[in-house]
């Protein structure tokens, strides 16, 4: 029993260490007890430099201000879960990257919190994706609207040109053309 216990383990801890999701662990007091491979790809930090390191928030945001708003959310955590919330972390080396994360809560038998899980995914591009489609659209639609302008702006003209030249027609004894 105690074998096919361990397999389950392992198994488990390959499928939670190669997932294609960013997938931490938190025990009750808020401290990283599992920190993937997706994890150390999306932020540079790895395993070693991430458990057990009590500075790794400062690390992840260091703008005291946002910090402060992403933890009091973590430890909304611990007593609800919460899906498709967005932070940007900072990585190891500056870049800014904007995560999704969905949590579980974790608890004993008693139902008391004992931790829980976030899984996170790397939203950064999409976001960059589905704002230069809104500029995009922003300028197609401002080109519309000028392209309108121009055109009644056109029409306008042309109305203009056709009395006129009623108007030459009428000084010159001829029937109007418009």
């Amino acid at each position: 029993m105690l074998k096919l216990l361990n397999v389950d383990i392992q198994m488990y801890k390959y499928l939670i260490d190669n997932a294609n999701v960013i997938i931490n662990a938190y025990d009750a007091k808020g401290h990283i007890l599992i920190w993937n491979k997706a994890a150390e790809e999306a932020t540079g930090y790895t395993k070693k430099e991430v458990i057990g390191n009590k500075d790794v928030f400062e690390l992840l945001y260091p703008d005291d201000s946002y910090r402060k708003d992403v933890l009091k959310s973590i430890g909304t955590a611990f007593k609800d879960s919460y899906r498709n919330v967005e932070f940007t972390l900072t990585t190891k080396y500056g870049d800014k990257k904007r995560i999704s994360w969905s949590t579980v809560l974790v608890k004993n038998k008693k139902g008391v919190a004992v931790g829980s899980f976030a899984v996170g995914i790397d939203v950064t591009l999409k976001n960059i994706i589905k704002e230069r489609e809104r500029e995009s659209f922003r300028a197609l639609l401002k080109s519309v609207r000028y392209h309108e302008d121009s055109k009644e702006h056109y029409e306008q003209l042309i109305q203009r040109l056709k009395e006129e030249v009623n108007q030459l027609c009428k000084e010159l004894s001829q029937p109007p053309r418009y």
